[in-house]
């Protein structure tokens, strides 16, 4: 991004995050209105205009108009003024102090050379300057940064008083790189479908997740799962004013998963082919800003070793997967001298490179994984420089799609290591479909950006301050408490908490249980011993579950009445919702389990009435996710396909004909990348593009 002073803004005083900006305490240095004009050059980087235009719609919202932009100060106004952009002859009169640090900027009230009040509000560089547009729009007009993806709209004001003596700095952050992994998309894919059958989702909600990224004062995305290098969603982010990243499949922007039929995959024995499609991938990326990731592994997220069976040990398969690297680093630094690059260590990754087997260049970034719900796998070794490579949602067949299970505790016990060491060059979020995860996201993003109000505290004491804070933000002051609490005994469900497990793990655990039981009921004979045990253990923690459940979810509804009229419909999506979700597919295992214990007694009336309640189960979920599409969510589910919503529901089905000798029924297929990266089909001849070469 362009160095230079950034954003100044006439407006209101810097407050904490609100259900609405609080008046200005004491004496007021300005008041802002509908009609307080903004000063802006016209030659802005595209990025800050984008994010001017972002800020404009807020005050519409606001003040119910869009600003009065001008060009220069008129001499003949006297009133407050708002300065926004980065070129301008003025920021070196009303910054006090110069600012330092990448991405660092200020808020603080001044008065201009016509001796007119401002607010300032000046970056270091780019992207200072739009974060501190955002800020102005979160802490002054009281927009959350979340607004999109939590339902939640500023209330609209006449004036907004701005208090005096108003001057604070932010920046440098904690981490150098803070990002999103856009990944396992199928909820946005359904939801947002691109009209031109040419991105995994439209741009416009693309558009959406960068804004709220920047908001969030994040720089970096990884735009999908299996996109390729050139997809509009690459350019866009970089015209948005974010470094482009690639995660640990997609290594230096090679769609891997994409490879074509019959072309040999080893770098082993034919190594030019696989150079010349990451020289392609280079070409394509190397005018934007780019963090680049390294490494080798398999066509889709496995080892390498898994598609070429030729290096039997660790030590020979860490030095290849080192040459590789070491190959793909010359590449970059011949195109980008000074491009940061990283390599994840993501799985077999992480292994070798504890072992010593795994060697990387001077100046690439080592990156430690979570598993997948927030604990890092680096057994300790983490030291200076290094980063983070972390979810807050994931599909593995054991984490979280559709609800949150990340505690804030957890993150800032495992962040907090990392900073502690000072391995803070890099941090990526994995928040899959975006929605169902804003709380640990939020969490996550608001301590990489700026460590030191948490960094001195308990993981207990920043965990029960942030529950306080998201929900004041959220449900207002008055219902904050008792919400935090809701929240809390969520988050403390033994099988979150102790086994790290969510919605994906109780699906994967009713498929196994149906694995071994349903072929032996089709074919009417007793279910064994391994059935029984089995279905036995399932019996006791789906029961020990919706037990806790049931008892949050009764403490829970009540407290819909009392939230704020606005706040419902968000109290329902990300509160009740995801309850209900864990409450119904445990009963539906319970029920299951329970249909399975009598069919082996030999009662099949009661093995019926327990499938029956299986089923009621399933369809109590798909009722309650239904509640979370109201207005302009409504189909957000329609994409579903990871956790497997309707299949669960189909096994209660089979279940319930089998009982009754009837032919199973006609089920939906499941889902999986083919389907859903099947807009690529038409353009396979192009790769390891999109669009052909030189488009």
């Amino acid at each position: 991004m362009g160095k230079g002073i950034g954003l100044i803004l006439a407006c209101s005083l810097l407050l904490p995050s609100a259900v609405a900006p609080a008046q200005a305490q004491g004496k007021a240095a300005m008041t802002l209105t509908a009609e307080t004009p903004w000063v802006v050059w016209p030659q802005q980087p595209e990025a800050v205009r984008r994010a001017l235009a972002d800020v404009k719609a807020d005050w519409c919202k606001v003040f119910g108009r869009l600003p009065v932009v001008l060009a220069k100060p008129p001499k003949s106004h006297t009133g407050p003024l708002v300065y926004l952009g980065l070129t301008g002859d003025w920021p070196k009169d009303l910054v006090a102090k110069p600012l330092t640090g990448a991405e660092s900027f200020v808020l603080r009230a001044a008065k201009d050379a016509g001796g007119r009040k401002a607010l300032v509000a000046a970056g270091a560089d780019a992207r200072g300057a739009i974060y501190a547009a955002y800020a102005l729009s979160e802490e002054i007009l009281g927009v959350d940064p979340w607004y999109y993806w939590v339902d939640k709209e500023p209330i609209r004001r006449t004036r907004i008083d701005v208090a005096a003596g108003l001057n604070k700095r932010f920046g440098p952050p904690t981490f150098t790189y803070r990002g999103w992994f856009i990944n396992d998309e199928d909820l946005l894919a359904g939801f947002a479908p691109d009209p031109l059958g040419e991105n995994i989702i439209s741009m416009v909600m693309w558009d959406r997740i960068y804004e709220t990224i920047l908001r969030l004062r994040g720089n970096m995305v990884v735009p999908g799962t299996f996109t390729f290098p050139d997809e509009r969603c690459w350019a866009l982010a970089a015209r948005r004013g974010l470094a482009l990243n690639m995660h640990h499949i997609q290594v230096v922007g090679l769609n891997t998963y994409r490879w074509p039929k019959g072309v040999p995959f080893s770098y082993t024995t034919h190594p030019k082919i696989m150079e010349r499609h990451w020289q392609t991938c280079i070409d394509t990326l190397k005018d934007y800003e780019v963090v680049w990731t390294v490494g080798y592994r398999g066509k889709h997220d496995r080892p390498f070793w898994a598609d070429q069976k030729h290096l039997p040990t660790a030590k020979a398969r860490g030095e290849l997967i080192s040459r590789v690297i070491a190959r793909q680093v010359a590449m970059i630094r011949k195109a980008q001298p000074k491009a940061a690059i990283i390599s994840n260590l993501w799985v077999e990754g992480a292994g070798l490179y504890r072992q010593g087997h795994l060697k990387l260049p001077d100046g690439v970034i080592a990156v430690w994984p979570d598993g997948g719900t927030g604990s890092i796998r680096d057994s300790g070794q983490v030291k200076a420089g290094q980063g983070i490579y972390y979810h807050t949602a994931m599909v593995n067949g054991w984490a979280n799609q559709l609800t949150e299970i990340v505690p804030a505790g957890r993150i800032y016990n495992q962040v907090g290591r990392f900073i502690r060491a000072g391995a803070t060059s890099y941090f990526l979020v994995n928040v899959s479909d975006v929605r169902p995860v804003p709380l640990s996201t939020d969490c996550a993003m608001r301590m990489v950006w700026n460590a030191a109000p948490y960094i001195n505290k308990t993981d207990d004491q920043n965990q029960d301050a942030f529950l306080a804070d998201w929900s004041r933000r959220q449900f207002g002051p008055d219902m904050a408490a008792r919400v935090a609490a809701v929240y809390k005994r969520y988050f403390y469900i033994p099988y979150m908490r102790q086994r790290r497990m969510g919605e994906n793990g109780l699906a994967s655990q009713l498929i196994l249980i149906d694995r071994g039981a349903a072929g032996l009921i089709k074919a009417a004979k007793p279910l064994g011993k391994n059935v029984l045990t089995s279905c036995r253990a399932s019996l006791k923690f789906s029961s020990d579950g919706r037990k806790l459940l049931a008892a949050l979810l009764a403490d829970a509804e009540p407290l819909a009445a009392k939230v704020p009229a606005g706040r419902k419909n968000f109290y329902q999506a990300h509160v009740l919702t995801p309850i209900q979700i864990h409450l119904h597919y445990l009963s539906m295992m319970e029920s299951y389990c329970r249909s399975l214990e009598a069919y082996g007694a030999g009662d099949k009336a009661q093995a019926i009435a327990h499938a029956e309640a299986a089923l009621h189960a399933g369809d109590e979920l798909l009722a309650s996710m239904a509640k979370a599409e109201y207005g302009k969510w409504s189909g957000w589910y329609r994409g579903e396909m990871f956790v497997g919503v309707d299949s669960s529901r189909d096994i209660a089905r089979k279940l319930l004909a089998l009982l009754r000798g009837r032919t199973p029924p006609v089920v939906r297929p499941r889902s999986r990348y083919p389907e859903l990266y099947q807009y690529q089909n038409p353009f396979l001849k192009n790769f390891p593009l999109l669009y052909p070469a030189g488009r």
